[in-house]
Formats: C-alpha cells, structure tokens, sequence
C-alpha cells in the first residue's frame, strides 16, 4: 500500500521539470518512470519552449548557409526541367517561376523574414509533430497494445527526446560555420556521390534513396531510442514491442516519404 502511494509523491515543481531536460539524455528510464507516476503539462511545455528557442536561434544564425544550399536546390530543378524538349516560351515561363521563387527564398531567409519563420516556422512543425507522433503513440499502446495511458504522457514521452534536437543543432550550426556549406555530415546521405542540390538532377530512384538515407542520422535514431524508452516505461511493455511500435512507424514514414519522392520525381515537377 505504501508503495502504491510512493507515485503521488512526485513534486512537479521546476526543479525536477528542468532537471528532466537534461537526465533524459542519460536516465531516460528513471525520468519516464515519474512520468508514468504522475505527469503534468510543463512535461511537456518547457521543452516545447526549449526547442522552438533554440531551433529558432539557430535557424537565424544558419540562415545565410541555409539559402545558399536552397538556392542551388532551385537552380539543379530549373536545369534538370530545361533539360527536356519544349517550346521557347514554355522555357521563359519556367524560368521566370524559378526567378520568382529565387526571390522568395530571399525574402524568407533575410530580416525580418528569416525571424517568422526560424520561429513561427519551428513552432508549427514541431507543435504538429508532437500532436501527430502522441496521437500514433497513444493509438498504439491503448487501443493495439491494450494498455493504459493519458494523452499528455504521450506528449512528453514525444517531447522530452526532442531534447536531442538542441544537441543537434548546436552541432549543425558549429558545422555550418567551419565549412561554409549547409550540407552537415550526419546523415548516411554522406555515402552517396551527390549532395541535397545535385540529387535533383538524378534519376528518381537515386532522389527517393536519397530521401531515406537523409533521414537516418545519429541524432534521429537517438530521439527514438529514447522514446521507444519512455513509451515501455508508460506502457510497462518490453523491449521488443516498443521496439516495434516507434520503429515500426518511422520505417513507415520512410517508405512513405521515399515513395513520394519517387513519384514527384517521375511527375518531373
């Protein structure tokens, strides 16, 4: 009995939240156990905040790299489109849509524009991510798995990895400014012998290859181990089965990303 009562002990004060953020990354198991115990919303939230700041943050100070490396993808899809046969004022239209688009990255990547979307932009995604990747998690382990457990749980099972994405990119942006180049080697992309602009001008099967393999990096795999951690802990499953749950959706989500790849690539845009 006083066991069962040991859970309700665990203070939410900011002392324990803050200090989530960091054991994580080295006690996931003890920091999903209390989240399991008892959660509340600043589980979830601070690291919200955390991550939109510092993804922000970082975002500017990439931003002169990340339009070079955008302004070549632009380019290598203008030539690999003007490379087929079709009339001289088709070619002027698409060109001047690619000038159009040139100037938009522009704008999107110089003041004041880059501070909406380093910010506004993160926010977004990474609110629609967690909302998205807890529902999955939360669909498995109660409604497949049978077991029992409050959405918000899910949430910071999703939300405290994304620690990993501070990590992440402070090594991006330390990168970026060494080479010059917004191409960072972390990703299994490095094997192959073209880069994110000159994909685009490969056949499609090397563009949905390209895709998968951009996506397995040291730092993606990490968040998941983490949450395969956190969604056992909630779940008090094994190993295996919530191996399978987070893995199995990503692996998903690759051959999903994969496949439209490879057919925007055979639309030829």
């Amino acid at each position: 009995m006083n066991n069962a009562s040991q859970p309700d002990q665990r203070q939410p004060d900011s002392v324990t939240i803050w200090q989530n953020l960091f054991n994580v990354l080295s006690s996931p198991r003890e920091v999903f156990e209390g989240i399991r115990q008892k959660v509340t919303w600043q589980d979830w939230v601070i690291p919200f905040v955390v991550i939109v700041l510092v993804s922000g943050v970082a975002g500017i100070l990439n931003a002169p790299y990340t339009l070079e490396m955008s302004k070549n993808i632009t380019r290598a899809q203008e030539d690999r489109i003007l490379s087929r046969d079709m009339p001289q004022e088709q070619r002027e239209q698409i060109s001047q849509r690619m000038e159009e688009q040139l100037e938009k990255q522009e704008q999107r990547y110089s003041p004041p524009g880059v501070y909406f979307w380093s910010f506004g932009g993160v926010t977004v995604r990474l609110a629609l991510s967690l909302l998205i990747l807890a529902g999955l998690y939360y669909f498995a382990g109660n409604t497949i798995l049978g077991g029992e457990a409050a959405f918000p749980q899910l949430l910071a099972v999703v939300a405290l990895p994304q620690m990993v994405t501070v990590i992440q990119s402070v090594y991006n942006t330390v990168i970026m400014h060494l080479t010059g180049n917004a191409e960072v080697p972390s990703s299994l992309a490095v094997v192959l012998p073209y880069g994110a602009a000159d994909v685009f001008r490969q056949e499609r099967y090397q563009q949905a290859l390209f895709t998968i393999l951009s996506q397995i990096d040291l730092f993606t795999v990490w968040r998941l181990v983490l949450v395969t951690i956190g969604f056992g802990a909630i779940y008090q499953v094994s190993k295996g089965k919530a191996t399978g749950v987070i893995f199995g959706y990503w692996i998903l989500w690759l051959l999903i990303t994969a496949t439209g790849a490879f057919l925007f690539a055979g639309m030829g845009m």
